[in-house]
């Protein structure tokens, strides 16, 4: 195994398996937990590919990523993950975004059996004609209880108003009629085509053995590999869809959502170097400790508020979601968007937000969950580890801050009002 070190602090073992599988270990005995992440790049945004039978470009219905993840928890024994994990007091679950899905246990027993359960079960999926169409009924359920979610109407639309081709225009869960429309062919398609061990990464953290771990995961059998798997490239238009928008639905204090997006190859830095630098913005801007948030909370013009990048590996576009409650809801976009377009840095402020960041990086390391999601989060984003976050940061200014910001193009937004039905705009 190789070992890497985490920030100069912490040793992380890498393996990568003859099939492509990369393993990445970072155990720390003076922990009573391990979490153990079994990830595959494959999210809600990987629709379009040759099919691993026909070898032809084929479009797959939106939402399928999240209708698998549901699926690969059916085994052909009838036996359950969940209660499996139940008996040793051990937590199970998984996850689909737009660009990744995760399956990850967490405890503080069994570890050798759990690792090899949760590997198992998603080395082997089980499907049928029946257990496809039992599953459509609760994944429609659970569509149905969001569409009634003011939040998950907000943000579907304001997803529909920033993308043109991006199947981000789509929620996870896809559309009503794409997720019925879903078979059993096509599960294996996708599953064929993704979960194969060179599209895929094991990240442990925690109480555990890295040479237990490492045996556990070379004795499993896994997918065999379908070769390439050729994706369809989209290419979306760097301007928003739509400027504005306004929404009516079941809500007693108001929303806005705005969203902005940036063309990467305008900001002039590598991908881990935008991110550290477009955070460093926004916090400047509108963290706890800024005059945005002094001023709003002295005119009580906010109750909640909320921003987040959207990024997805090897594209173009980056884009800036913020979200925010109010009952001032015209004045409060104009001063987000002045707040924006007047930013001022300055070199005190720049080097007390780096002495933070170094010190949530630093305590990051004492928590088992921060350090698997950590890792997961990098090998998402950039397809490695990020071992020196610690020193990028130590290396910001406010030169290569004040570049990056001038780059940005603030009029290329969209902005959209969440109102009470009731209300007139």
């Amino acid at each position: 195994m190789k070992k890497l070190r985490l920030n100069n602090a912490m040793t992380i073992y890498q393996e990568t398996l003859e099939n492509g599988l990369r393993i990445f270990l970072a155990p720390n005995p003076e922990k009573h937990s391990y979490l153990a992440i079994y990830g595959v790049h494959f999210g809600a945004t990987n629709l379009e590919f040759t099919s691993p039978k026909s070898k032809k470009m084929t479009k797959y219905p939106s939402g399928i990523a999240h209708f698998l993840e549901h699926k690969i928890f059916e085994q052909e024994n009838g036996e359950d993950p969940f209660a499996f994990y139940a008996k040793s007091g051990t937590d199970v679950n998984a996850g689909t975004s737009f660009d990744s899905t995760r399956f990850y246990c967490s405890g503080t027993k069994n570890f050798k059996e759990n690792l090899s359960y949760l590997l198992d079960f998603v080395n082997h999926p089980y499907f049928t004609d029946e257990n496809v169409e039992k599953e459509k009924g609760i994944i429609l359920e659970e569509y149905e209880m969001y569409k009634d979610i003011p939040d998950f109407q907000m943000e579907e639309l304001l997803h529909q108003n920033i993308y043109h081709e991006d199947q981000k225009k789509n929620d996870v869960l896809g559309t009503e009629e794409d997720i019925r429309s879903i078979t059993k062919e096509q599960l294996y398609d996708c599953y064929h085509a993704f979960y194969r061990p060179e599209n895929m990464f094991i990240i442990i953290s925690g109480n555990f053995s890295e040479i237990e771990a490492l045996d556990v995961i070379k004795n499993k059998t896994y997918p065999a590999s379908c070769g390439t798997v050729k994706q369809k490239e989209v290419k979306e238009p760097v301007r928003v869809k739509k400027e504005s928008d306004v929404l009516k639905t079941n809500i007693l204090v108001p929303k806005i959502a705005l969203g902005y997006k940036f063309e990467k190859k305008k900001l002039g830095l590598s991908d881990m170097e935008l991110t550290l630098y477009l955070n460093m913005i926004l916090t400047l801007l509108f963290g706890s400790t800024s005059q945005f948030k002094q001023d709003a909370r002295e005119k009580k013009i906010l109750t909640d508020f909320g921003y987040e990048w959207e990024d997805e590996y090897q594209k173009n576009i980056i884009t800036l979601l913020m979200y925010a409650d109010t009952m001032q809801p015209d004045y409060l976009i104009d001063a987000i968007q002045e707040t924006l377009a007047n930013a001022v840095f300055t070199v005190e402020a720049i080097e007390r937000l780096k002495k933070v960041w170094i010190s949530s990086e630093i305590r990051m390391m004492d928590y088992v969950s921060n350090v698997g999601s950590t890792l997961y989060d990098d090998l998402i984003d950039y397809r490695e580890l990020v071992l020196n976050r610690v020193d990028l940061i130590r290396e910001m200014n406010k030169k290569t801050l004040e570049m990056v910001y001038r780059n940005m193009n603030f009029q290329n937004h969209t902005v959209l009002k969440v109102l009470p039905r009731e209300e007139v705009s």
